[in-house]
């Protein structure tokens, strides 16, 4: 292992003028070093206490509103959805007040906003979850209506409990229940996306993070002639394949010859806006992921950064670059095993590429631009005021 942390195929390709590399205390002279050592410590304990603050408060906020949970289901969620996206948001801005400046690149997701989407993201490190957590933010509605599949390890966490609540799900590890776990992802889903209408499922295909699984994945693809990666670890499928079989595209869907011709337009339409004002419409007609959202994360020099590194700001400020591609999923083959396994090799595959390229000339693909995450100054102090008063 490098001295600077990075593995060793990538510390031949780093290029000076990406920050990153080296720790914030390096950087400075000795005054700014004294005041760093004083403002360190006092920023750790302002992200922590706030996201424990606000862990008490969101029960203080659910309280009134607990009668709504069976009568008004709807006002009883959107609350709830509201609360869900101010955690999210202290997570997120963990990194963008230490100066870790998210970039977003590649395809334009205006029209995934409304829609029921799978995201899937490359895994590197728990700073990976505040990064995603930081662009959900300018989502619209998705940010309150997600859906995360996490490790159990974090489901006694402040975030895991809030998560539980919300219906995250939390995946049990290991070969030895794993048909089972999928099972109970399938009951999940079904009892709580189109119930709780949420919109975008996330998860992480690789099932750990890179650095435990890179040896492994290697020696895999090596032993099965698949797809060698450097960057990336080979993805599982079974739980992209479970969430598709049950939330995904239907050979049904879409086909209005189904419908009575007799049916009046004004009545379907009355019935229909009655039914949404009820929240049955979103029960009744099931509507399936239409997009599969496959994102990049990428740190300079392929040293991911950590929660403890965005709470206490001890790495240089950076870029996190995060590359977005947007596929039909009815394009993906779920209903054939190998179909499968062979599209998402090809995106991970294809995934490795990119990063490759982005350790070795800070750029997904030449000459793309990518949109800074912005965050008001104002909105974050406000939540942070509001929230332990």
């Amino acid at each position: 292992m490098d001295p600077s942390g990075a593995p060793p195929f990538m510390a031949s390709r780093r290029i000076s003028h990406l920050k990153g590399a080296r720790s914030a205390v390096s950087q400075m002279n000795w005054q700014q070093r004294i005041w760093w050592a004083i403002r360190t410590p006092i920023r750790t304990l302002i992200c922590i206490s706030n996201v424990t603050i606000f862990f008490i408060t969101y029960f203080g906020f659910m309280f009134p509103v607990m009668w709504a949970s069976k009568v008004w289901p709807r006002l009883y969620w959107f609350w709830e959805g509201k609360l869900y996206r101010w955690l999210q948001a202290f997570l997120g801005y963990w990194g963008y007040t230490a100066g870790y400046d998210v970039y977003e690149y590649g395809d334009d997701l205006a029209q995934c906003i409304g829609e029921r989407v799978l995201l899937m993201s490359n895994h590197q490190s728990t700073a990976d979850v505040p990064t995603l957590m930081a662009c959900l933010q300018h989502k619209g509605v998705a940010s309150r209506k997600t859906l995360w599949l996490m490790d159990m390890m974090f489901r006694w966490t402040p975030f895991g409990i809030i998560g539980n609540i919300h219906g995250d799900y939390f995946i049990q590890q290991g070969k030895a229940g794993r048909d089972k776990e999928l099972v109970r992802l399938k009951d999940h889903l079904k009892n709580v996306f189109w119930e709780r209408d949420r919109r975008w499922v996330i998860l992480f295909p690789e099932g750990g993070f890179y650095f435990k699984r890179i040896e492994s994945s290697q020696a895999y693809g090596q032993k099965n002639g698949f797809p060698h990666t450097e960057y990336t670890t080979l993805p599982r499928m079974g739980a992209i394949k479970a969430i598709l079989e049950e939330v995904g595209p239907r050979e049904e869907d879409g086909d209005e010859s189904k419908r009575p011709r007799t049916y009046s337009k004004l009545k379907l339409i009355k019935d229909t806006v009655g039914a949404i004002r009820e929240k049955k419409y979103v029960k009744d007609t099931r509507p399936p992921i239409k997009y599969i959202l496959d994102v990049t994360i990428a740190y300079p020099h392929g040293i991911p950064l950590t929660l403890a590194t965005i709470a206490m700001g001890t790495r240089e400020k950076c870029d996190i670059g995060v590359h977005y591609r947007v596929y039909d999923a009815e394009e993906v083959p779920f209903e054939d095993d190998d179909a499968l396994r062979d599209w998402m090799y090809a995106r991970y595959k294809e995934k490795d590429d990119m990063l490759g390229r982005y350790y070795e000339t800070g750029e997904f693909f030449h000459g793309e631009t990518g949109q800074r995450v912005v965050f008001s100054w104002s909105k974050i102090i406000l939540q942070y005021i509001f929230c332990p008063s």
